[in-house]
């Protein structure tokens, strides 16, 4: 038998998110999810064990369930190193034998090919212990205190990646080596360098990253759009919403902003047109009920500020690991004129949806006064979003 260790247990310090990275949306799906889809694809791998957070055991069930990975027989927590982790996911498989495969991935990196797991498991079968990697193109220097020491001839250096594949019983001699000297690695085959033996490396592609910053996300979202030839999945939802003027002194709020020295609109909360029109067309792209469904019970506990009210269904938005692409919104007005304002209601609305300004258009018009809201009577707007 051939089992997967996939490694996901990591703190995601240098990618600054408050969530392990593995969670992070690549296109309209989270990362874990392609590198598992790889391994429980590959007709190679007949087990996966996925080590991970003990705090992210839950979602990770959850994952495994909503997209069917099957091959994934066991979730069990990490340590405090990646070794310590690795250790926990060969410790927990009680029916291996010695010259069976074991192959450990890191789960952050998700853009490995089937071809390589293969190659790698096989080479494996033959040497004992095998890794891929891709020799380095570039010059190396070695440092210190900011100014270079030397060159490093780059002929025969690469740059190892994973899977990682040993046999079982040649990993279980590995480890307990390591432990017996305290030893520490931050790759698998250095354990069996450690006990002499040699190890073959592989040619992988130079897309098979290990996704560390923010720029290897934005790489990975790339390439993926690539294989897939730019056909990337979306959902469009539509909103709208209407308001007539408040008869008493009210502020108008349109999109978060505070339009200065004009009366507001009539509604139980703030009557911002922008913000509620702009729940309904998010919630229609996710599925999700209209504003009211979740306003009218809000009001009743004293909230009347829509921004609280937007929070709930970007809330949803998040749950389903989806993110908006583009927001389109169109107001029709008599009054009051709302150009010289767009710009601030933009940044408004870019802080609160966490998108950049250029992904947002607003579009106001008087409608040649065929409405009521053309002839000054309220204020009705439609938006649009994009989702993936």
């Amino acid at each position: 038998m051939n089992f997967a260790i996939i490694v996901a247990a990591g703190k995601s310090k240098r990618m600054r998110k408050n969530i392990n990275k593995i969670f992070i949306p690549l296109l309209n799906k989270p990362m874990i999810y392609y590198t598992l889809k790889t391994f429980q694809d590959c007709d190679l791998i007949d087990n996966i064990i996925l080590v991970t957070q003990k705090s992210d055991i839950k979602k990770i069930t959850e994952i495994k369930q909503k997209y069917n990975f099957s091959k994934i027989k066991n979730i069990i927590a990490g340590g405090k190193e990646r070794q310590d982790s690795v250790y926990n996911g060969l410790i927990s498989i009680k029916d291996a034998k010695n010259n069976d495969i074991i192959a450990i991935h890191n789960g952050s990196n998700p853009l490995v090919k089937e071809s390589e797991i293969i190659d790698c498991i096989n080479a494996a079968k033959q040497y004992g212990a095998a890794v891929v990697g891709f020799p380095l193109k570039d010059t190396i220097k070695k440092a210190g205190n900011n100014f270079i020491e030397k060159t490093i001839e780059r002929e025969d250096i690469w740059q190892v990646q994973t899977p990682q594949c040993i046999q079982y019983g040649l990993f279980i001699h590995a480890f307990n080596n390591a432990i017996k000297n305290k030893l520490k690695a931050t790759d698998d085959v250095s354990l069996v360098e450690a006990l002499g033996k040699k190890v073959k490396i592989l040619k992988c592609s130079y897309e098979n990253i290990k996704i560390t910053t923010e720029d290897d996300l934005r790489i990975a979202e790339g390439i993926l759009m690539k294989r897939n030839n730019f056909n990337v999945d979306f959902s469009m939802g539509f909103g709208q919403d209407s308001h007539k003027f408040a008869p008493k002194n009210k502020k108008l709020i349109l999109g978060g902003y505070t339009i200065p020295n004009e009366i507001g609109l009539e509604a139980n909360s703030d009557g911002d047109v922008i913000l509620h029109a702009l729940f309904n067309a998010i919630s229609s792209a996710i599925g999700e009920k209209s504003l009211g469904y979740y306003a009218d019970e809000m009001h009743k506990k004293g909230t009347a500020d829509s921004k609280e009210y937007l929070k709930v269904i970007l809330n949803k938005l998040n749950q389903k690991n989806l993110k908006i692409n583009n927001v389109s919104i169109s107001v029709e007005a008599l009054k009051p004129r709302l150009d010289r304002y767009t710009d601030r209601i933009t940044d408004s609305l870019s802080k609160m949806l966490n998108i950049k300004k250029e992904k947002i258009g607003i579009t106001c018009t008087s409608g040649e006064g065929l409405s009521p809201f053309g002839q000054g009577k309220g204020m009705q707007c439609f938006a649009v979003v994009s989702v993936t």
